[in-house]
């Protein structure tokens, strides 16, 4: 008799999860994110009593306590927890459903949110996305950045479409569908006079023995060049100056002793060689790729497929560096 009982509420149970609205989904998911009734309402623009009520049914309806009262707010339980991840995908694939559905032949609008790791990669997007948005002006779009460590549970969890960066992080996530697009090619540089073009065979010791100019957001190649410095027996690498402006590190260089590196999907740095010495192989680290990244369990979108087309296709008419 128990088992019976027991077998009834499960099915109550699934019963009323098929009826839980969207709305509510959202509701947990700001005061999740605000950790506080009051504030997640005033962004909801609804009155703090009627999300308290949808939370609460919510709550009745799927027989699990989502939030625990603290001093200054409110917090997720460990089911909590879970139930957000879920609801994010669940609101995240419902967007998509309806998007795909109304746009899917003409691809005239759409959504599309992009991660780039590492966040200095976004220079290589400029041409792709401004010929994207020229031809597909509906399209809504949304770029971010930050780490692969950072960026591929959002892409799992369907916060993100996609990651666009160097294919070695993300190759470390076996959720992931990684698409390799292009090389990218790494230079060092100095000014025209500088010390070290008076080195008949100048050998990378003494180039790392120089000032580095690095960026605040760390790349790749800048990873592979700190590994450089021990086998040197050169202490551990520490810039002496840190900017995230190409232009900067420019003027910096032309005016010090100091060196710094570039990377271009395009294997040429003539432009940059007329006004600074360029050195092709003083450095031994090895040449990036470029890649996408996907949810492998994900089904790919029109907006997706679409940018898909435009980085491929364009990805080596990106303006060299100068």
């Amino acid at each position: 008799m128990c088992n019976n009982m027991h077998s009834l509420h499960r099915r109550k149970s699934l019963a009323n999860i098929h009826n839980i609205e969207l709305r509510r989904l959202r509701h947990v998911i700001e005061v999740g994110s605000a950790g506080s009734i009051s504030v997640a309402a005033g962004t909801l623009g609804i009155s703090q009593p009627a999300l308290s009520r949808s939370i609460a049914l919510l709550e009745y309806q799927i027989g699990i306590q989502l939030f625990e009262r603290i001093r200054r707010g409110t917090r997720l339980t460990e089911e909590g927890e879970l139930f957000v991840t879920e609801a994010k995908k669940i609101i995240g694939n419902v967007e998509d459903l309806i998007s795909n559905t109304e746009d899917y032949l003409s691809r005239k609008r759409g959504r599309l949110k992009i991660g780039v790791a590492p966040a200095g990669f976004q220079r290589f997007l400029s041409r792709p996305i401004g010929a994207m948005v020229k031809d597909y002006p509906g399209i809504r779009l949304e770029i971010v950045s930050g780490s692969a460590e950072e960026l591929a549970p959002k892409v799992i969890g369907g916060e993100l479409d996609l990651i666009w960066g160097s294919s070695r992080p993300l190759s470390k996530w076996p959720e992931l569908s990684v698409t390799i697009v292009g090389g990218l090619h790494t230079r060092f540089f100095v000014r025209k006079n500088h010390p070290i073009t008076e080195i008949k065979k100048p050998v990378e010791r003494d180039l790392l023995s120089y000032p580095v100019i690095l960026p605040a957001s760390v790349e790749p190649p800048h990873i592979d060049l700190a590994k450089r410095y021990a086998p040197n027996r050169l202490p551990p690498m520490t810039p002496q100056y840190v900017t995230d402006d190409f232009r900067v590190a420019k003027a910096i260089i032309s005016k010090s002793d100091a060196f710094t590196l570039v990377s271009n999907p395009i294997n040429h740095f003539n432009r940059l060689g007329n006004n600074y010495q360029v050195f092709e192989d003083l450095v031994k680290i090895p040449d990036q790729r470029l890649a996408i990244a996907v949810y492998s369990r994900k089904l790919s979108t029109p907006s997706l497929e679409t940018f898909k087309d435009y980085l491929q296709n364009s990805i080596y008419d990106i303006k060299k560096p100068d």
